[in-house]
């Protein structure tokens, strides 16, 4: 009945819990280090990043706290490969870069050299590794990574897997390109690194790759053709020709050879396109088309 206290079940000493092999540690689910940290933090915020609250998560990116330039090269691989892994939104990654590139803290490059300073002559500065150093430095792996494999290409795997790996490679290496040419186009990289991706996609005639060059010369080629580099610029476009006629003559190469033939002519209009190129839109531009159209 009521107030009665209920006797404990067991009235014997209670054996004390044993720790299985598999058993929940807290502490394994814990980040373990504030590099762990930063990178969640940055992975979560990138995973809400879209064009309506691209504003307020820039400036989350850039209220980080990092205390490590190995953070700062983390967060850089972490954009990159999120561009890659989002092709269509890749304009919006070098955006981002674009607004975080100036704003993130620089640390001395970590591994310089002591030097003993020349009498008379002032020490000279140490270089500073700064988000757009990372970010050129993970262009030029990729390229690297690339030619890695082209080198070492497994004789043991079968043709199958070859072609198979071989593909993923180049499909990273296309995504890679259109990014490098996204952030040229926001002035963050150099012509130099553009010229050195122009001449890769030259160099293959797959259908991809043909892809590739013909929308980064949309992005991009009105800013490469200036007079100095004229001499560069016909030699590729007299290349693109060719290999227009080379693809019309194989099976189905028609849509590559007319892909190839807009854009030299695109070049001869002074790169004004015959109609808007597409990329994500916003929410509010969406509705405003939806009211336009009634």
């Amino acid at each position: 009945g009521r107030g009665m206290v209920q006797a404990p079940l067991s009235m014997g000493p209670v054996k004390p819990l044993e720790r299985t092999e598999n058993a929940y540690d807290i502490s394994k689910t814990k980040p373990a280090t504030h590099y762990d940290l930063v990178m969640k933090e940055l992975r979560g915020i990138l995973n809400k990043l879209t064009l309506t609250n691209f504003e307020k998560l820039t400036a989350d990116i850039i209220n980080i706290e990092m205390t490590d330039p190995e953070e700062l090269k983390g967060i850089v691989s972490t954009i990159f490969d999120k561009s890659l892994e989002e092709a269509h939104f890749c304009n919006m990654y070098a955006r981002l870069c674009n607004q975080i590139k100036d704003k993130l803290p620089k640390f001395p490059e970590p591994d310089q050299p002591e030097t003993d300073p020349v009498p008379g002559q002032e020490k000279p500065p140490k270089k500073e590794l700064t988000f757009k150093r990372c970010l050129l430095n993970k262009c030029q792996e990729e390229f690297e990574r690339a030619d890695r494999y082209d080198e070492l290409a497994d004789d043991s795997a079968t043709a199958a897997e070859r072609a198979s790996k071989s593909r993923k490679v180049r499909v990273r290496m296309l995504g890679n390109i259109k990014f490098i040419g996204e952030l040229f186009a926001q002035k963050i990289l150099n012509e130099k690194i553009m010229h050195e991706c122009v001449k890769r996609l030259l160099s293959s005639t797959e259908e991809d790759t043909i892809e590739c060059l013909c929308k980064l010369m949309a992005t991009i080629g009105k800013l490469l053709d200036h007079p100095k580099a004229k001499h560069y610029m016909d030699y590729y476009f007299d290349q693109m020709a060719l290999t227009a006629e080379a693809v019309g003559k194989q099976p189905n190469g028609n849509r590559l050879k007319f892909m190839l033939r807009d854009t030299v002519d695109l070049r001869k209009a002074n790169w004004v396109p015959r109609r808007e190129t597409t990329g994500p839109k916003t929410i509010e531009q969406i509705r405003k088309e939806a009211a336009r159209e009634g």
